[in-house]
Protein backbone atom coordinates (compact mmCIF):
# COMPACT_ATOMS: atom_id res chain seq x y z
CA UNK A 1 0.00 0.00 0.00
CA UNK A 2 1.14 3.50 -0.73
CA UNK A 3 1.35 6.06 2.05
CA UNK A 4 -0.36 9.42 2.31
CA UNK A 5 1.14 12.80 1.50
CA UNK A 6 0.00 16.28 2.44
CA UNK A 7 0.45 19.36 0.31
CA UNK A 8 -1.34 21.96 -1.73
CA UNK A 9 -1.44 21.35 -5.51
CA UNK A 10 0.66 23.84 -7.41
CA UNK A 11 1.28 24.73 -11.06
CA UNK A 12 5.02 24.00 -10.80
CA UNK A 13 4.95 20.36 -11.77
CA UNK A 14 4.67 19.13 -8.16
CA UNK A 15 0.96 18.39 -7.99
CA UNK A 16 -0.35 14.95 -6.98
CA UNK A 17 -1.31 14.35 -10.61
CA UNK A 18 2.22 15.16 -11.76
CA UNK A 19 3.70 12.88 -9.08
CA UNK A 20 1.67 9.99 -10.46
CA UNK A 21 2.88 10.86 -13.98
CA UNK A 22 6.45 10.75 -12.68
CA UNK A 23 5.74 7.42 -11.05
CA UNK A 24 4.72 6.02 -14.43
CA UNK A 25 7.88 7.46 -15.99
CA UNK A 26 10.09 5.91 -13.30
CA UNK A 27 12.31 2.91 -14.09
CA UNK A 28 10.41 -0.32 -13.76
CA UNK A 29 13.24 -2.16 -11.99
CA UNK A 30 12.75 0.05 -8.90
CA UNK A 31 16.44 0.89 -8.89
CA UNK A 32 15.55 4.50 -8.22
CA UNK A 33 12.72 3.98 -5.77
CA UNK A 34 14.48 1.37 -3.65
CA UNK A 35 13.56 -2.21 -2.99
CA UNK A 36 15.39 -3.07 0.19
CA UNK A 37 18.11 -4.79 -1.82
CA UNK A 38 21.85 -4.97 -1.08
CA UNK A 39 23.93 -1.87 -1.90
CA UNK A 40 24.35 -0.89 -5.51
CA UNK A 41 27.97 -1.92 -5.89
CA UNK A 42 27.96 -1.51 -9.67
CA UNK A 43 25.41 1.30 -9.92
CA UNK A 44 25.67 4.10 -12.43
CA UNK A 45 23.47 6.89 -13.76
CA UNK A 46 21.60 7.10 -17.05
CA UNK A 47 20.21 10.34 -18.43
CA UNK A 48 16.52 10.46 -19.36
CA UNK A 49 14.15 12.92 -21.00
CA UNK A 50 13.60 14.36 -17.51
CA UNK A 51 17.28 14.96 -16.72
CA UNK A 52 18.15 18.52 -15.66
CA UNK A 53 21.51 19.88 -14.58
CA UNK A 54 20.96 21.45 -11.18
CA UNK A 55 23.36 22.11 -8.32
CA UNK A 56 23.06 19.94 -5.21
CA UNK A 57 23.87 21.36 -1.76
CA UNK A 58 23.89 19.19 1.36
CA UNK A 59 23.66 21.16 4.61
CA UNK A 60 24.67 18.84 7.44
CA UNK A 61 23.26 20.14 10.74
CA UNK A 62 25.44 18.62 13.44
CA UNK A 63 23.60 17.15 16.48
CA UNK A 64 20.28 18.73 15.50
CA UNK A 65 17.17 16.92 16.70
CA UNK A 66 13.72 17.39 15.20
CA UNK A 67 12.04 18.45 18.43
CA UNK A 68 14.40 21.43 18.81
CA UNK A 69 13.72 23.14 15.46
CA UNK A 70 10.64 25.25 14.81
CA UNK A 71 9.26 23.40 11.74
CA UNK A 72 8.84 20.31 13.96
CA UNK A 73 8.00 22.12 17.21
CA UNK A 74 6.01 25.30 16.72
CA UNK A 75 6.22 26.17 20.43
CA UNK A 76 10.01 26.57 20.18
CA UNK A 77 11.20 29.59 18.17
CA UNK A 78 14.80 28.51 17.64
CA UNK A 79 14.80 28.42 13.83
CA UNK A 80 12.41 31.01 12.33
CA UNK A 81 14.22 31.00 8.98
CA UNK A 82 13.96 27.23 8.63
CA UNK A 83 10.31 27.49 9.57
CA UNK A 84 9.64 29.91 6.73
CA UNK A 85 11.77 27.90 4.32
CA UNK A 86 9.88 24.73 5.19
CA UNK A 87 6.64 26.35 4.04
CA UNK A 88 8.10 26.32 0.51
CA UNK A 89 9.84 22.96 0.77
CA UNK A 90 9.29 19.24 1.13
CA UNK A 91 9.52 18.25 4.80
CA UNK A 92 9.67 14.66 6.07
CA UNK A 93 7.65 14.64 9.29
CA UNK A 94 9.00 11.31 10.56
CA UNK A 95 12.62 11.25 9.42
CA UNK A 96 15.26 9.27 11.29
CA UNK A 97 18.97 8.61 11.35
CA UNK A 98 20.06 4.96 11.46
CA UNK A 99 23.03 5.20 13.83
CA UNK A 100 23.30 8.38 15.95
CA UNK A 101 26.80 9.26 14.77
CA UNK A 102 28.01 11.98 12.38
CA UNK A 103 30.18 9.71 10.25
CA UNK A 104 27.50 7.02 9.95
CA UNK A 105 24.81 9.54 9.04
CA UNK A 106 27.05 10.99 6.35
CA UNK A 107 27.32 7.54 4.75
CA UNK A 108 23.54 7.18 4.61
CA UNK A 109 23.05 10.67 3.16
CA UNK A 110 25.82 10.61 0.59
CA UNK A 111 25.79 6.96 -0.40
CA UNK A 112 22.15 6.00 0.08
CA UNK A 113 22.98 2.90 2.13
CA UNK A 114 22.87 1.72 5.72
CA UNK A 115 26.24 2.25 7.41
CA UNK A 116 28.46 -0.36 8.98
CA UNK A 117 27.78 -1.18 12.62
CA UNK A 118 31.52 -1.10 13.27
CA UNK A 119 33.45 2.08 14.03
CA UNK A 120 34.87 4.16 11.17
CA UNK A 121 35.10 1.28 8.70
CA UNK A 122 33.77 3.52 5.93
CA UNK A 123 36.74 5.90 6.25
CA UNK A 124 39.11 3.09 5.25
CA UNK A 125 40.09 2.79 1.56
CA UNK A 126 37.37 0.80 -0.19
CA UNK A 127 35.25 0.86 2.96
CA UNK A 128 32.06 2.04 1.23
CA UNK A 129 30.39 -0.77 -0.78
CA UNK A 130 28.43 1.46 -3.17
CA UNK A 131 28.94 4.53 -5.37
CA UNK A 132 28.02 7.76 -3.56
CA UNK A 133 26.14 10.81 -4.80
CA UNK A 134 29.21 12.98 -5.42
CA UNK A 135 30.92 10.22 -7.38
CA UNK A 136 27.82 9.40 -9.39
CA UNK A 137 27.30 13.03 -10.41
CA UNK A 138 31.02 13.60 -10.97
CA UNK A 139 30.65 10.99 -13.68
CA UNK A 140 28.00 13.25 -15.23
CA UNK A 141 30.31 16.27 -15.33
CA UNK A 142 29.56 17.73 -11.91
CA UNK A 143 32.21 19.40 -9.78
CA UNK A 144 32.37 18.37 -6.13
CA UNK A 145 33.45 20.15 -2.95
CA UNK A 146 33.22 19.53 0.80
CA UNK A 147 33.49 22.28 3.44
CA UNK A 148 33.55 21.78 7.20
CA UNK A 149 33.88 24.15 10.15
CA UNK A 150 35.48 21.35 12.17
CA UNK A 151 38.99 20.00 12.32
CA UNK A 152 40.08 17.60 9.61
CA UNK A 153 40.47 14.95 12.33
CA UNK A 154 36.84 15.17 13.41
CA UNK A 155 35.27 11.73 12.90
CA UNK A 156 37.80 10.86 10.16
CA UNK A 157 36.14 13.26 7.73
CA UNK A 158 39.49 14.01 6.10
CA UNK A 159 39.50 10.45 4.75
CA UNK A 160 35.73 10.23 4.56
CA UNK A 161 35.26 13.10 2.10
CA UNK A 162 37.56 11.44 -0.41
CA UNK A 163 35.77 8.10 -0.07
CA UNK A 164 32.45 9.86 -0.59
CA UNK A 165 33.69 11.06 -3.98
CA UNK A 166 34.44 14.73 -3.25
CA UNK A 167 37.37 16.03 -5.28
CA UNK A 168 37.99 19.17 -3.21
CA UNK A 169 37.99 19.21 0.58
CA UNK A 170 38.28 22.25 2.86
CA UNK A 171 38.37 21.64 6.62
CA UNK A 172 38.69 24.49 9.12
CA UNK A 173 42.51 24.22 9.01
CA UNK A 174 42.38 25.72 5.50
CA UNK A 175 40.21 28.69 6.57
CA UNK A 176 40.95 32.08 8.11
CA UNK A 177 39.53 31.79 11.65
CA UNK A 178 40.36 35.33 12.77
CA UNK A 179 37.24 36.94 14.19
CA UNK A 180 35.39 33.63 14.55
CA UNK A 181 34.65 31.94 17.86
CA UNK A 182 35.21 28.35 18.78
CA UNK A 183 31.91 26.48 19.14
CA UNK A 184 33.26 23.33 20.80
CA UNK A 185 36.47 21.40 21.30
CA UNK A 186 37.02 20.60 17.59
CA UNK A 187 35.42 23.37 15.55
CA UNK A 188 34.58 26.99 14.95
CA UNK A 189 31.32 28.77 14.36
CA UNK A 190 29.95 27.73 11.00
CA UNK A 191 30.05 31.11 9.29
CA UNK A 192 33.80 30.56 8.96
CA UNK A 193 32.81 28.53 5.88
CA UNK A 194 31.04 31.40 4.09
CA UNK A 195 34.10 33.18 2.67
CA UNK A 196 35.78 30.05 1.22
CA UNK A 197 32.37 28.97 -0.07
CA UNK A 198 31.87 32.27 -1.88
CA UNK A 199 35.37 32.14 -3.40
CA UNK A 200 34.85 28.59 -4.64
CA UNK A 201 31.42 29.34 -6.07
CA UNK A 202 32.71 32.39 -7.95
CA UNK A 203 35.42 30.28 -9.55
CA UNK A 204 33.45 27.09 -10.21
CA UNK A 205 29.74 27.91 -10.12
CA UNK A 206 29.33 28.13 -13.89
CA UNK A 207 29.06 24.33 -14.09
CA UNK A 208 26.78 22.07 -12.03
CA UNK A 209 28.24 20.96 -8.73
CA UNK A 210 27.67 19.01 -5.52
CA UNK A 211 28.67 20.82 -2.33
CA UNK A 212 28.40 19.70 1.27
CA UNK A 213 28.65 21.98 4.30
CA UNK A 214 29.35 20.10 7.53
CA UNK A 215 28.49 22.33 10.48
CA UNK A 216 29.78 21.80 14.01
CA UNK A 217 28.07 24.37 16.26
CA UNK A 218 25.34 22.00 17.49
CA UNK A 219 27.81 19.47 18.90
CA UNK A 220 28.52 19.18 22.61
CA UNK A 221 29.88 20.88 24.67
CA UNK A 222 27.46 23.55 23.40
CA UNK A 223 29.27 26.89 23.22
CA UNK A 224 26.88 28.95 21.08
CA UNK A 225 28.71 31.83 19.35
CA UNK A 226 27.79 35.31 20.55
CA UNK A 227 27.51 36.74 17.03
CA UNK A 228 23.69 36.81 17.19
CA UNK A 229 23.41 37.07 20.97
CA UNK A 230 21.55 34.46 23.00
CA UNK A 231 17.94 33.92 23.99
CA UNK A 232 16.43 32.34 27.07
CA UNK A 233 14.50 29.25 25.98
CA UNK A 234 14.59 27.01 29.08
CA UNK A 235 15.89 27.10 32.65
CA UNK A 236 18.35 24.21 32.24
CA UNK A 237 21.68 25.85 31.34
CA UNK A 238 23.08 23.02 29.21
CA UNK A 239 19.86 22.60 27.22
CA UNK A 240 19.55 26.36 26.80
CA UNK A 241 23.09 26.55 25.41
CA UNK A 242 22.24 23.73 23.01
CA UNK A 243 19.08 25.48 21.83
CA UNK A 244 21.06 28.66 21.21
CA UNK A 245 23.54 26.61 19.21
CA UNK A 246 20.63 25.38 17.09
CA UNK A 247 19.45 28.97 16.78
CA UNK A 248 22.90 29.92 15.43
CA UNK A 249 22.61 27.18 12.79
CA UNK A 250 19.43 28.86 11.58
CA UNK A 251 21.38 32.06 10.92
CA UNK A 252 24.05 30.08 9.08
CA UNK A 253 21.53 28.41 6.77
CA UNK A 254 19.90 31.77 6.08
CA UNK A 255 23.24 33.42 5.23
CA UNK A 256 24.32 30.48 3.08
CA UNK A 257 21.16 30.64 0.99
CA UNK A 258 21.52 34.43 0.74
CA UNK A 259 25.02 33.82 -0.63
CA UNK A 260 23.62 31.58 -3.35
CA UNK A 261 21.02 34.21 -4.22
CA UNK A 262 23.68 36.92 -4.40
CA UNK A 263 25.77 34.80 -6.78
CA UNK A 264 22.79 33.94 -9.00
CA UNK A 265 22.92 30.22 -8.14
CA UNK A 266 19.86 29.88 -5.92
CA UNK A 267 17.20 29.16 -8.54
CA UNK A 268 19.10 26.20 -9.99
CA UNK A 269 20.12 24.58 -6.69
CA UNK A 270 18.57 21.81 -4.61
CA UNK A 271 19.19 22.38 -0.89
CA UNK A 272 18.98 19.30 1.36
CA UNK A 273 19.00 20.35 5.02
CA UNK A 274 19.26 17.48 7.48
CA UNK A 275 20.21 16.61 11.02
CA UNK A 276 22.73 13.82 11.40
CA UNK A 277 21.33 12.75 14.77
CA UNK A 278 19.69 14.30 17.79
CA UNK A 279 20.85 14.81 21.35
CA UNK A 280 19.72 13.64 24.76
CA UNK A 281 19.42 15.80 27.86
CA UNK A 282 18.38 13.24 30.42
CA UNK A 283 14.89 12.57 29.07
CA UNK A 284 15.56 8.85 29.51
CA UNK A 285 18.54 9.08 31.81
CA UNK A 286 20.92 9.45 28.85
CA UNK A 287 22.88 12.38 27.49
CA UNK A 288 24.34 13.23 24.09
CA UNK A 289 23.62 10.68 21.34
CA UNK A 290 26.00 7.76 20.83
CA UNK A 291 24.12 5.09 22.78
CA UNK A 292 20.73 6.76 22.94
CA UNK A 293 17.95 4.85 21.07
CA UNK A 294 15.14 7.26 21.96
CA UNK A 295 13.37 9.81 19.78
CA UNK A 296 15.44 12.74 21.03
CA UNK A 297 18.52 11.03 19.55
CA UNK A 298 17.13 9.33 16.42
CA UNK A 299 14.46 11.66 15.01
CA UNK A 300 15.96 14.40 12.88
CA UNK A 301 14.85 17.28 10.63
CA UNK A 302 14.86 16.66 6.89
CA UNK A 303 13.91 19.51 4.58
CA UNK A 304 14.39 19.56 0.81
CA UNK A 305 14.19 22.99 -0.79
CA UNK A 306 14.10 23.29 -4.58
CA UNK A 307 13.04 26.83 -5.60
CA UNK A 308 11.17 25.62 -8.69
CA UNK A 309 9.20 23.00 -6.71
CA UNK A 310 7.10 22.78 -3.55
CA UNK A 311 6.10 26.49 -3.56
CA UNK A 312 3.08 25.73 -1.40
CA UNK A 313 4.98 23.27 0.77
CA UNK A 314 4.67 19.50 0.91
CA UNK A 315 4.79 17.05 3.81
CA UNK A 316 5.76 13.38 3.83
CA UNK A 317 3.89 11.68 6.67
CA UNK A 318 5.33 8.18 6.36
CA UNK A 319 8.50 6.81 7.90
CA UNK A 320 11.66 8.04 6.20
CA UNK A 321 15.36 7.88 6.90
CA UNK A 322 18.59 9.36 5.57
CA UNK A 323 18.96 6.70 2.85
CA UNK A 324 16.02 8.37 1.10
CA UNK A 325 18.03 11.49 0.27
CA UNK A 326 20.08 10.00 -2.58
CA UNK A 327 17.11 8.56 -4.53
CA UNK A 328 15.12 11.77 -3.94
CA UNK A 329 17.92 13.94 -5.33
CA UNK A 330 18.36 11.69 -8.37
CA UNK A 331 14.60 11.77 -8.92
CA UNK A 332 14.60 15.58 -8.79
CA UNK A 333 17.47 15.66 -11.29
CA UNK A 334 15.75 13.14 -13.56
CA UNK A 335 18.42 10.41 -13.53
CA UNK A 336 17.81 6.68 -13.53
CA UNK A 337 20.02 4.20 -11.70
CA UNK A 338 21.25 1.16 -13.61
CA UNK A 339 23.38 -1.75 -12.50
CA UNK A 340 22.21 -1.88 -8.92
CA UNK A 341 19.61 -0.91 -6.35
CA UNK A 342 19.73 1.47 -3.43
CA UNK A 343 17.63 0.65 -0.34
CA UNK A 344 16.04 4.09 0.06
CA UNK A 345 12.93 5.56 -1.54
CA UNK A 346 12.33 8.78 -3.42
CA UNK A 347 10.31 11.09 -1.18
CA UNK A 348 8.64 12.49 -4.31
CA UNK A 349 6.61 9.30 -4.59
CA UNK A 350 4.22 7.43 -2.31
CA UNK A 351 6.06 5.43 0.35
CA UNK A 352 5.11 1.95 1.61
CA UNK A 353 3.05 2.07 4.79
CA UNK A 354 4.47 -1.27 5.97
CA UNK A 355 8.05 0.01 5.97
CA UNK A 356 10.18 -0.90 9.00
CA UNK A 357 13.11 1.28 10.05
CA UNK A 358 16.05 -0.27 11.88
CA UNK A 359 18.52 1.42 14.21
CA UNK A 360 21.65 0.68 16.20
CA UNK A 361 23.52 2.48 18.96
CA UNK A 362 26.98 3.68 18.01
CA UNK A 363 28.86 1.32 20.31
CA UNK A 364 28.67 -2.44 19.88
CA UNK A 365 25.99 -4.40 21.69
CA UNK A 366 24.49 -1.41 23.45
CA UNK A 367 21.14 -1.29 21.69
CA UNK A 368 19.13 -2.06 18.58
CA UNK A 369 15.72 -0.61 17.75
CA UNK A 370 13.02 -0.68 15.10
CA UNK A 371 9.91 1.29 14.20
CA UNK A 372 7.01 -0.18 12.26
CA UNK A 373 4.09 2.17 11.82
CA UNK A 374 3.96 3.94 15.17
CA UNK A 375 5.21 1.01 17.22
CA UNK A 376 8.79 1.13 18.43
CA UNK A 377 10.80 -1.69 19.96
CA UNK A 378 14.20 -1.29 21.69
CA UNK A 379 16.53 -4.18 22.48
CA UNK A 380 19.16 -3.46 25.17
CA UNK A 381 21.24 -6.65 24.94
CA UNK A 382 20.30 -7.63 28.50
CA UNK A 383 21.68 -4.47 30.09
CA UNK A 384 18.18 -3.28 31.03
CA UNK A 385 14.59 -4.27 30.23
CA UNK A 386 13.72 -4.12 26.56
CA UNK A 387 11.06 -1.59 25.65
CA UNK A 388 8.01 -1.33 23.41
CA UNK A 389 6.26 1.99 22.78
CA UNK A 390 3.25 3.21 20.85
CA UNK A 391 4.53 6.54 19.54
CA UNK A 392 1.07 7.62 18.38
CA UNK A 393 -0.14 7.60 22.00
CA UNK A 394 3.18 8.03 23.78
CA UNK A 395 5.56 10.17 21.68
CA UNK A 396 7.80 10.84 24.69
CA UNK A 397 8.33 7.10 25.28
CA UNK A 398 7.23 7.02 28.90
CA UNK A 399 5.06 3.87 29.03
CA UNK A 400 6.77 0.56 28.32
CA UNK A 401 4.26 -1.87 26.78
CA UNK A 402 6.59 -4.86 26.72
CA UNK A 403 4.41 -6.96 29.05
CA UNK A 404 1.43 -6.45 26.74
CA UNK A 405 3.37 -6.91 23.48
CA UNK A 406 5.81 -9.70 24.41
CA UNK A 407 5.02 -11.86 21.38
CA UNK A 408 5.46 -8.97 18.97
CA UNK A 409 8.68 -7.98 20.76
CA UNK A 410 10.14 -11.46 20.19
CA UNK A 411 9.36 -11.18 16.49
CA UNK A 412 10.82 -7.69 16.28
CA UNK A 413 13.97 -8.82 18.06
CA UNK A 414 14.47 -11.62 15.54
CA UNK A 415 14.06 -9.07 12.74
CA UNK A 416 16.67 -6.80 14.33
CA UNK A 417 19.20 -9.59 14.69
CA UNK A 418 18.64 -10.60 11.08
CA UNK A 419 19.16 -6.98 10.03
CA UNK A 420 22.36 -6.82 12.08
CA UNK A 421 23.66 -9.97 10.40
CA UNK A 422 22.82 -8.63 6.94
CA UNK A 423 24.67 -5.35 7.56
CA UNK A 424 27.67 -7.17 9.02
CA UNK A 425 27.79 -9.43 5.95
CA UNK A 426 27.77 -6.44 3.60
CA UNK A 427 30.74 -4.88 5.36
CA UNK A 428 32.68 -8.11 5.80
CA UNK A 429 31.45 -9.34 9.17
CA UNK A 430 32.59 -8.46 12.67
CA UNK A 431 34.53 -9.94 15.53
CA UNK A 432 32.06 -11.54 17.91
CA UNK A 433 32.68 -10.59 21.51
CA UNK A 434 33.07 -13.63 23.78
CA UNK A 435 30.00 -14.51 25.80
CA UNK A 436 29.86 -12.69 29.11
CA UNK A 437 30.59 -14.78 32.13
CA UNK A 438 27.43 -15.87 33.85
CA UNK A 439 26.80 -13.95 37.04
CA UNK A 440 23.75 -16.04 37.85
CA UNK A 441 22.19 -19.30 36.80
CA UNK A 442 21.31 -17.68 33.47
CA UNK A 443 23.36 -15.82 30.87
CA UNK A 444 22.66 -14.21 27.52
CA UNK A 445 23.77 -16.22 24.45
CA UNK A 446 25.93 -13.98 22.27
CA UNK A 447 23.50 -14.00 19.32
CA UNK A 448 20.25 -14.19 21.25
CA UNK A 449 17.33 -11.89 21.75
CA UNK A 450 17.04 -11.37 25.49
CA UNK A 451 14.38 -9.14 26.90
CA UNK A 452 12.65 -8.75 30.20
CA UNK A 453 8.94 -9.22 30.61
CA UNK A 454 8.75 -7.18 33.80
CA UNK A 455 10.01 -3.65 33.40
CA UNK A 456 11.18 -1.56 36.35
CA UNK A 457 9.09 1.32 37.62
CA UNK A 458 11.06 3.88 35.59
CA UNK A 459 11.57 3.11 31.91
CA UNK A 460 15.19 3.50 30.91
CA UNK A 461 16.64 2.36 34.22
CA UNK A 462 19.93 0.55 33.93
CA UNK A 463 19.37 -1.64 36.97
CA UNK A 464 19.26 -5.36 36.29
CA UNK A 465 16.10 -7.28 37.17
CA UNK A 466 16.00 -10.69 38.74
CA UNK A 467 17.29 -13.26 36.20
CA UNK A 468 14.09 -15.21 36.64
CA UNK A 469 12.24 -12.35 34.98
CA UNK A 470 14.32 -12.68 31.81
CA UNK A 471 13.02 -14.40 28.72
CA UNK A 472 15.17 -15.41 25.81
CA UNK A 473 14.30 -16.23 22.24
CA UNK A 474 17.06 -17.76 20.16
CA UNK A 475 17.84 -15.94 16.93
Amino acid sequence: RAGRRRGTPRPSGSSPERRHELAREAPTDRALDGAGEPPATGAGLVRTARTEERNVVLVHLESTRAQSVTPYNKKLKTTPFLDELAKKSLLAERAYTIIPNSLKASISVNCGIEPSLRAAVEAEPGGIPAPCLAGLLKGQGYRTVFFQSASENFMYFGDQAKNLGYKEYYPVETMDTEGFERSNYFGYEDEVMLKPSEEWLKNHGEKPFVAEYLTSTGHHDYFPPSRYKHEHFVEDDKLNRYLNSVRYLDFFVKNLIEQYKKLGLYKDTIFIIFGDHGEGFGEHGRYVHEDNPYEESLKIPLIIHAPWRFQQGERVEELANLTDILPTVLDLLGYEVKGGRYPGYSLLRPLPEERTLFFSCTNREKCLASIKGHEKYIHHYGDQPDEFFDLSEDPLEKRNLLDERAAEARKRCDELLAWRSRINAIYGGETIRPQREATSRWSVPPRSCAFFTKAPAHSGSSSSPDPAQRKCCEA
